[in-house]
This record gives structure tokens, C-alpha cells and sequence, in this order.
């Protein structure tokens, strides 16, 4: 399911992956190239600043397009990380999408301390071998930072066939390699700026900084007004951890289920280790449920010239209030499960949560598909033109 904070666009490479024999080798799922100017830009707003520096400073050194594969290697080569990323659904075979299994290509695997540019490379030797969703938010050493086509310039040798550094390469595609505890590698492609916009590896000594500073605030939720929207995830009192990391759909409260824009009260939080925040919620029915804010909602910058509180990142995909944007008509339809003609995108997905699929027609309409069963066509304006059911003849 996507963040609210929105996800960057990915793309196949269309070049070969990596060491001998390139162009026989598959492609890997890399995120699309942005414009170095629009980059520039485009930085964090002076406003959300603060939040972000506050829980991940690396992140500001990384978003911009004059960053440079060192400054990449500086922040996390053979450091501690917590893997993440966006899950792909696919039954009990769901994986991590942005992530791919790796594998060295020739040499010895590195070894902390070793000169990153005469060690040997990694590569994905299948592309369609990506890492199983039970490895999000464990724990991984970065064994590898290389740029993702070897024979990018910048990687050469001088005139003693000596290798030259590519530590200098600006706004460098690079893949970042980690190894888990049981022997198991994966990397992710990524340019310096997407790395920073996502969750995919959070350096440990970040999480634990954020995590002695959760410690002492959590207990201020208890108490506090909250509300679910159609995106938000709830799951049965009875539900583990593991039930939620990995999104178990048995274990969640059915979406119909879910009191929208009414308050809930949060009776007990507490902070998981490379899981996230747990959170205990009492619905108006009096039944309980629970609340997962993942590693990747924690520490995802902010997208808006407003820095999300401390509180809010805490409590997730949860509300601390009713939107304003939302009019009146929409918190009524909201509430009652209603769409209308002339309903926004916006408010559509405070009802429905995101959508699984996007369509264009011949027309130049707009289709979205919810919970695999309900079609929804925008008209020209963007706003709700008509639904069906999808069982529906």
C-alpha cells in the first residue's frame, strides 16, 4: 500500500546490470532519473527543515542534485540499516519491490576497511528475484556502494593503469548493497535524492536516536483524539507484530469495518524495535484494534512546507484532526461510506484509502480500481464521475 507521503515513480533499467557479460544480464527496478535542474529546485522547503533534520539529517545532505558518490559512501558504507520498502503483493511470495536479491560477480565480498574501487561487484542475477517481504525492517550491514553501470565516466584508470576514485561522481545512479545477518544480500538502485525521499535503509544510529526520544513521548498519546481514514490499517487486538509488518489481511479489521473521520482514542503505544510504533485504539463500538506506524512513516521526509510534529509521525496513517481541505459534503459522504458525482481524488481517498490501479481510457478519462472491487471514472475536471462494482454487469 502506498504512503501518504506519496512514493517516487519507478522504472526497469533499460541498460544491462553490472559486471561481465552486460547486456545478457537482466534489469533491475531503479527509480526514474529526475532532472538535475528541477532537482535543484525542488529541495525540502526551509519550513520542514527542522522535522526532517531533526530525526534524519543525512537526508538534507543527500537531497541535491550536486551530492556526490562520497558523500553517498560517507553516510552509509559499512553501516548498520534497517531495510524497507514498498510491498509487493504477491501472497505468501510478497516482496520487497524496490529491493532485489544480489550476489558478487567476481573476488571476494568486501570487508570493512577495503578500497571500495578495487573489490569485487554485485549484480542481480535474476530480475525478478526480489527480496521477500519477511526481511523488512530487519536489520542489514551496507557491504557495497558502486555506481550501477561500471563503466560509468568517472570510473577509470590513469596512465599506471592504477584505478581512479568515483568518489567525485555527481548526482551518481548507485547501487547500495547490504547483507543480512543470515549471509543474504540485496541491493536497491537508487540516485542520491531518491534515497533520501524513501525509507529503504534507515541507518540504525538514527533509529536510535528517534528511538530514546519515542521512549519519552509515547506516553503523552495515551489519551489523545485520533482518526482513521479509508488508508488507514487496522488490525485485531489479537494481532502480532509480524502480523503487521507483513500486512496480513486475515488479521486486518475489514475496511467496512473501520469508523472513518469519528474520533478514537489511543489507550497504549509503544515502540518496537525495527518494527515501529504499535498503537491501541478504542473504536466507538468499544471493541479495540491496533495500529502499525512502520520504520518508512517514521522517517520519510516531508513532502508539504509544513514538517509533520513529532506526534504525527508517531501515530502514522492515522489523523490527529479532520483535514481542512475536506469540505463538509465530503465528511459526510466520508462517514456514512458514500461517494457523490463531483467527490475530489482527495476526499475519494480518505474514503477508499489509495488506489491498486490507474487507468486511462480512449476518452482521456481517468479509472481507478479500489480493494480489487470498485471502478472509479474521473472526469476532465478530476473529480468523480460515475463507479460500478465490479462484479456488475
Amino acid at each position: 500500500m502506498k504512503s501518504p507521503m506519496g512514493l517516487a515513480l519507478l522504472m526497469f533499467c533499460t541498460a544491462g546490470l553490472h559486471a561481465q557479460s552486460l547486456a545478457e544480464r537482466p534489469a533491475t527496478v531503479i527509480p526514474k532519473m529526475a532532472d538535475a535542474a528541477a532537482t535543484a529546485t525542488a529541495q525540502t522547503p526551509p519550513e520542514a527543515a527542522a522535522g526532517d533534520d531533526e530525526l534524519a539529517p543525512w537526508r538534507m545532505t543527500l537531497n541535491s542534485s550536486k551530492t556526490t558518490l562520497g558523500q553517498v559512501r560517507i553516510v552509509f558504507l559499512y553501516q548498520d540499516v534497517i531495510v524497507s520498502g514498498t510491498v509487493e503483493d504477491l501472497g505468501r511470495s510478497s516482496q520487497l519491490l524496490e529491493w532485489r536479491i544480489a550476489t558478487v560477480a567476481s573476488g571476494p565480498d568486501q570487508a570493512a576497511g577495503a578500497t571500495v574501487h578495487k573489490t569485487a561487484r554485485y549484480f542481480v542475477p535474476n530480475a525478478m528475484d526480489g527480496l521477500p517481504i519477511r526481511y523488512s525492517g530487519k536489520k542489514a550491514n551496507v557491504i557495497a556502494i558502486q555506481l550501477h553501470h561500471a563503466q560509468t565516466p568517472g570510473v577509470t584508470d590513469n596512465a599506471l593503469g592504477e584505478p581512479v576514485s568515483d568518489d567525485s561522481t555527481v548526482y551518481p545512479c548507485f547501487d547500495l548493497v547490504v547483507q543480512f545477518d543470515d549471509g543474504t544480500k540485496a541491493l536497491t538502485t537508487q540516485y542520491p535524492n531518491t534515497l533520501a525521499s524513501e525509507s529503504l535503509a534507515e541507518p540504525v544510529s538514527v533509529i536510535k536516536a528517534a528511538a530514546e526520544r519515542m521512549q519519552r513521548e509515547l506516553p503523552d498519546l495515551v489519551g489523545m483524539s485520533v482518526y482513521a481514514a479509508g488508508f488507514t490499517e487496522l488490525y485485531r487486538p489479537e494481532s502480532t507484530v509480524d502480523d503487521m509488518v507483513n500486512q496480513d489481511e486475515t488479521k486486518r479489521v475489514p475496511p467496512a469495518e473501520v469508523p472513518l473521520l469519528v474520533p478514537l482514542t489511543v489507550i497504549a503505544a509503544r515502540y518496537v524495535d525495527s518494527a515501529g510504533v504499535v498503537i491501541e485504539v478504542q473504536l466507538p463500538s468499544g471493541d479495540k484494534a491496533l495500529a502499525l506506524t512502520t520504520m518508512p512513516q517514521l522517517f520519510l521526509p516531508a513532502l508539504t512546507k509544513r514538517a509533520p510534529t513529532f506526534q504525527e509521525r508517531l501515530i502514522g496513517l492515522l489523523l490527529v484532526e479532520i483535514p481542512h481541505k475536506l469540505t463538509k459534503k465530503d465528511v459526510s459522504a466520508i462517514k456514512s461510506g458514500s461517494i457523490y458525482r463531483g467527490m475530489s481524488l482527495y476526499a475519494l481517498e480518505y474514503l477508499m484509502g489509495f488506489p491498486d490501479k490507474e487507468s486511462t481510457t480512449k476518452e482521456g478519462d481517468t479509472q481507478l480500481i479500489f480493494r480489487k472491487t470498485l471502478l472509479v471514472t474521473l472526469g476532465y475536471s478530476g473529480t468523480v464521475a460515475e463507479w460500478k462494482f465490479l462484479d456488475e454487469r
